[in-house]
This record gives C-alpha cells, sequence and structure tokens, in this order.
C-alpha cells in the first residue's frame, strides 16, 4: 500500500513538473521547431522533467480537477509558454531578417504570390539554421536548462504564476526583435535598394532594355554578395538578442 502511495506521488510530481517544462518544449527553439516530430518533443519533455524533477520541489497538495487546481495548472503551462515564447521572439528575429532579404532579392515570389503554400523564403531558413547553429555554439540550450531548473524556486509550482505587468513586458520584447531583424538585414536591404534604383534610372534612358531578365540575376548575385560579406558581423548581433531574451526571463522569473 505504501509503495502504492509513493509511487503514485512520484508520478503526481513529474505531471506537475511536465506542465511547465512542456510549455517551454512547445515553443522554446530547436525544441519547439517544426521539423522536430512531436514524439520526439513528448520524449525531450518527459526526460527534462524528471531531470529537473529535484529542483521542483514538492507538488502543491491541489486535487486537480478543482478549481484551485486547474488554476494552478493553467499557471504553470503559462509560464512555460513564456519562457518558451521570449526565446523563440529572439530567435525569430533571424527569420524575419531572411524574409526581408529574400523579398528585396526576389527570392520570394512563391510566398508572395502562394501565401499559404508558398512557404518559407530561401533566407529565411538560411537565417534559421545559422541561429540554430548559434544557439548550440554558444550554449544557449544549456542556459535554457539551467533558467528552467532556477525557475522553479523563483516561482514555486502553485504559488501563483506570473504576475499581470509580465505580459506587458513579453509584448515589449517583440521590438527587440524588430530591431535585431532590421540590424541582420539592414546592409543587404541598402545594397538591393541602391541597384533598384539604378536600374530605375537606366530604365529611363534605356525604355526599350529588357531590365526584367538583366535585373534579376544582378540583384540576386549582388545581394548573395552582400550576403556573404555581412554573415561575419551578424555573430554578435544574434548572440545580443539571446542575452536580451535571458537577461528579461531572469529578471521576470526574479531569479
Amino acid at each position: 500500500m505504501t509503495t502504492t502511495v509513493q509511487l503514485a506521488d512520484g508520478l503526481f510530481a513529474i505531471l506537475w513538473t511536465a506542465l511547465r517544462v512542456g510549455g517551454v518544449v512547445m515553443l522554446a527553439p530547436l525544441l519547439g521547431a517544426m521539423y522536430v516530430p512531436r514524439r520526439i518533443r513528448l520524449a525531450m519533455a518527459l526526460v527534462l522533467s524528471l531531470a529537473l524533477l529535484p529542483t521542483a520541489g514538492p507538488p502543491p497538495a491541489l486535487e486537480p480537477l478543482s478549481g484551485a487546481g486547474l488554476l494552478a495548472i493553467t499557471q504553470e503551462l503559462i509560464v512555460g509558454l513564456a519562457i518558451g515564447f521570449v526565446l523563440r521572439l529572439a530567435t525569430e528575429a533571424a527569420l524575419l531578417a531572411g524574409q526581408l532579404i529574400s523579398t528585396g532579392m526576389g527570392l520570394s515570389f512563391a510566398t508572395v504570390v502562394d501565401p499559404q503554400n508558398g512557404g518559407m523564403p530561401l533566407l529565411g531558413r538560411f537565417y534559421i539554421v545559422v541561429s540554430s547553429l548559434l544557439l548550440l555554439a554558444t550554449n544557449a540550450h544549456l542556459s535554457l536548462i539551467a533558467l528552467l531548473a532556477q525557475s522553479f524556486s523563483a516561482v514555486p509550482i502553485g504559488s501563483g504564476g506570473l504576475s499581470p505587468g509580465d505580459a506587458r513586458v513579453i509584448a515589449d520584447f517583440g521590438a527587440v526583435m524588430f530591431a535585431g531583424a532590421v540590424q541582420l538585414a539592414l546592409p543587404s536591404v541598402i545594397a538591393i535598394l541602391m541597384v533598384n534604383v539604378a536600374f530605375g534610372v537606366i530604365s529611363r534612358a534605356a525604355p526599350t532594355l529588357n531590365l526584367f531578365a538583366v535585373g534579376f540575376p544582378i540583384t540576386i548575385l549582388l545581394g548573395l554578395f552582400i550576403l556573404v560579406l555581412s554573415i561575419r558581423t551578424q555573430g554578435p548581433v544574434w548572440e545580443g538578442q539571446m542575452t536580451e531574451a535571458f537577461d528579461l526571463l531572469t529578471r521576470m522569473l526574479g531569479s
């Protein structure tokens, strides 16, 4: 009888821990990527829940189906989703920068013509891959696990979750994402804009010249050339985005 009760308490503690961990896995970069199968994400959430169980503390003495229990479950999910969402915003700057450059270079016509089935622009995929590699190279995934472990002591399970003001803080962090995207895309966008202005002047001087056939290859080649030259200087921007995200989460969780 004692063994059965202890087993039930252990499973109950794992489930409470898995609520917050599952919220992070749903939205966090790398862990919550669309190309990661659901079974893999579920397995990662279970493994992380078991690993973080000693840091989670005792589960609250609440009935899961009671009003207080359902409220605590919702609060735990919101804490996990907030952590994953802030980190996802930091990495989405790379995707937005890739979309801006692709639009200027003419590589996103499929998205413009058919937004639903056009898929992600080519450079958007490239920037997502590069940002994912930088996350692994800078040990951001380990920092995420450490932050998640600290969150259980800063915001214990069943303690009330995040404050209403944290939602405004997370919304304001969206400005950091847009600023980072502009910093990443600005060199290529300015170069492409100058080329388009030059083509506009040429079209006025030589109206019979088929700039549609000549301009596209030149724009794409110049955009890729500027991208190669500027990619080395974009590492600090990516790292700065993740640093600000972790700093925000640390302040928000009070750890």
